[in-house]
Parts: C-alpha cells; sequence; structure tokens
C-alpha cells in the first residue's frame, strides 16, 4: 500500500499503463512492468529487502523447473524436501537465528553472538505462498509456470508485505486470463470503495484506538480495573482494525487490476467460541495450516486425540509465525488449548448468514477440509 501512499503518482502510472500496454497487446510487456513496480514497492524502504525477495523467487523456480525433468516419486520427494529446507531456512534466518541463539545460550550457557539481522518486509507471506507452491509442484496439482507468470503471483505488490496469503491457483489463472486485462469500470469502482472503507478502518478507527493503546500500556501502573479491560478490548480493536483494514486496501487494489484477492476476516469478533474466531480470523493463514500442515499430519480422522495433538502443533506453528518470542508460543499454545476445548466438547455452530458467492464458496470448502479442530 506505501506505493499508494507515499507515492500517490506511482499508483495512476502503475494501472494506466498496466490497461495501456494490454490495450496494445502489449501482454508480456505489461506483465514485466506490473513486476518491475511491484519489486520497486517493495524496495521502496530498504534496497537490501531486493536481493531476498528475488533470491527467493528464484531458489523456487529453479526447483519448479526441475520438476519438470523427471516424474519419479523419489525425484519429487527429495525436491520437496530441499524446497522445504531452503523456504524455511531463509525464514528461520532472517526471523529466528537470535531467537535460537538466545536460547541456546541460555540453556546450554553457551557464548554464540546474536546478529542485527533486518528483517525483509513480508517475508512470513511471500516465504508461505512460495512454500505452497512448490509443495503443490511436488504433488502433482500445480503446472510449471512462465516466469512472468510465477513472478506476478509472488510479487504482485497490493498483498505483497502484508497479506492476504494467496495460492498461486486463485491468482495465476486471473493473470493468464487476457479477458481480465480490459478495462471495467464496475470492478475499478468497486475497487475504490473497498480501498477507502479500509483505509478508514485503518486511519480513522486503528490509528485513533493506538492513541489511547499505547497511552494505557505506558501507564499500566496507574490503570484501575475499568481503565484496563477499556484498553485491553481497544487493543483488540487495534489489531482488528488495523491488519483487516490493510487487508480490505489489498483487496481494493487487487480489484482495481481486475484482480480478486481472497477475503481474509468474516467478523471474527462476532465467533461464539475460538474455533468459530479461527475460521474467521486471518483465513488464509488458517488455509495455509490446513492443507499444508494439518491435514497431512492427519487431521481429524484419526481419533479425538491425534486431531488434538495436530491442532496444538498447528497452533504452536501459528504462535511462532507470528512473531520470534516465547510469548507468541505461548499465545499459540492457549488458541490450541481452546479449539482443543471446544473439539472436546463439541461447542461448534456453524455461521449460516449469507456472506455472497465467494464466502459460501469459501465455507463449503472449510467444512469440507477443517472438520476437525483447525
Amino acid at each position: 500500500m506505501q506505493l499508494v501512499l507515499t507515492s500517490p503518482e506511482k499508483f495512476p502510472i502503475s494501472l494506466s499503463s498496466w490497461y495501456g500496454l494490454n490495450k496494445l497487446k502489449k501482454y508480456r510487456m505489461a506483465q514485466c512492468f506490473l513486476i518491475a513496480m511491484s519489486l520497486w514497492f517493495y524496495a521502496y524502504f530498504n534496497v537490501n529487502y531486493l536481493a531476498v525477495i528475488l533470491l527467493s523467487c528464484v531458489a523456487n523456480y529453479l526447483f519448479s523447473l526441475l520438476l519438470t525433468r523427471s516424474k519419479e516419486p523419489a525425484f519429487h520427494r527429495a525436491v520437496l524436501i530441499a524446497g522445504c529446507i531452503v523456504n524455511i531456512g531463509i525464514l528461520g534466518v532472517f526471523k529466528y537465528y537470535n531467537f535460537f541463539v538466545e536460547n541456546l545460550n541460555t540453556v546450554f550457557r553457551t557464548g554464540f553472538t546474536c546478529r542485527h539481522i533486518l528483517l525483509p518486509l513480508g517475508i512470513s507471506f511471500f516465504t508461505f505462498q512460495q512454500l505452497s507452491f512448490v509443495i503443490d509442484r511436488c504433488k502433482g496439482k500445480a503446472p510449471h509456470y512462465s516466469l512472468p507468470d510465477y513472478l506476478n503471483f509472488v510479487t504482485f505488490f497490493p498483498q505483497l508485505t502484508a497479506g492476504p496469503i494467496v495460492l498461486h491457483s486463485e491468482i495465476v489463472p486471473q493473470f493468464q486470463d487476457l479477458t481480465k486485462r480490459r478495462f471495467a469500470m464496475n470492478d475499478f469502482a468497486q475497487g475504490i470503495c473497498c480501498f477507502v472503507f479500509g483505509l478508514s478502518k485503518k486511519v480513522l478507527l486503528a490509528d485513533t484506538l493506538a492513541g489511547a493503546v499505547n497511552y494505557g500500556f505506558s501507564e499500566i501502573a496507574k490503570l484501575d480495573t475499568p481503565a484496563a479491560v477499556m484498553v485491553a478490548v481497544s487493543f483488540a480493536l487495534e489489531l482488528y482494525f488495523d491488519f483487516s483494514g490493510y487487508c480490505d486496501m489489498a483487496i481494493g487494489i487487487g480489484r482495481m487490476f481486475r484482480i480478486r484477492i481472497p477475503d481474509n476476516f468474516n467478523a471474527p469478533y462476532k465467533s461464539a467460541s475460538v474455533k468459530e474466531f479461527w475460521k474467521r480470523w486471518h483465513m488464509t493463514l488458517g488455509r495455509f495450516f490446513t492443507q499444508y500442515v494439518y491435514i497431512p499430519l492427519g487431521g481429524s480422522r484419526k481419533g479425538t486425540l491425534r486431531t488434538i495433538r495436530n491442532t496444538m502443533i498447528v497452533f504452536l506453528l501459528s504462535g511462532l509465525w507470528h512473531g520470534a518470542d516465547w510469548s507468541f508460543v505461548l499465545w499459540g499454545f492457549l488458541h490450541g488449548v481452546g479449539v482443543s476445548v471446544n473439539v472436546i466438547s463439541g461447542f461448534w455452530k456453524d455461521d449460516k448468514g449469507a456472506h455472497g458467492e465467494q464466502e459460501a464458496d469459501r465455507r463449503v470448502f472449510m467444512e469440507k477440509n477443517l472438520s476437525g479442530a483447525f
């Protein structure tokens, strides 16, 4: 969104050039231009970020290319292992190196030195996107795309730094569909409305609440019980309006390009249980963990104890994904316990409300694949 907010003149150039080049039937040039603008946007704050995302893209594209050389299951398993090691390794070095070293020094009284490693923007998001692609390729569920198609999938700037986490199967076909490259006023108008709505949630609500929250956290000793409750509730609302606001802006900008980005929130604070909350909050992250961790572990198909075990693994990983700190691990553990309690008690009521065709399709998918804990 910084392409729009900090350099407003660049966004109309990006949008008009995209449609202009496509109108001239310069389809490949249009793709390359959009990739270049997305990479420029990513490097805007720190050009060193550019090397990280490009290295990640090249490595994963080479894995995909390797899979075209052989159809042997053993070869595909080897590429899958290598792909997981490389992607998780890159994420681990930049996000978890100091966390690992600090705990190693504490437990074993070693003297390893922590390093000041700058965390690249959105590395958790684009790493998970590419990891999902490599896994699908190894399973034969994804084709080998052209390099521009692949780079459009990974670098498309609206959702690059703050999600939602998109899948190749829902983004690449849209870029390949030449009928979607013609300007459509209806999509453009809906995109503007969605963007303004998200921006309002961020600026008018989240940023306003942030002032009260920051003051409350800095003066904890002065808070009485009612004030402490208000600060806690304000923080929860700030977090929701901030994150969902950014996602709405991403969806809106994508819609202006006629690219539909999946919803990431569905009124999570209306949930009646922890389990329902995680079907409504950060839905694309839940989808990733469900498809690529929970179901491969056995999901809910092997009894209640295995279901609870798989649920706890997923939520501990989710806690680590959110941050390299034991407080995030504890946060994931507590949510895992909450969902496990729901599983044991059977407390779950489907939300029967209508949320449009896309939401209905999403719920069908979720009900088919998330019948267990997560």
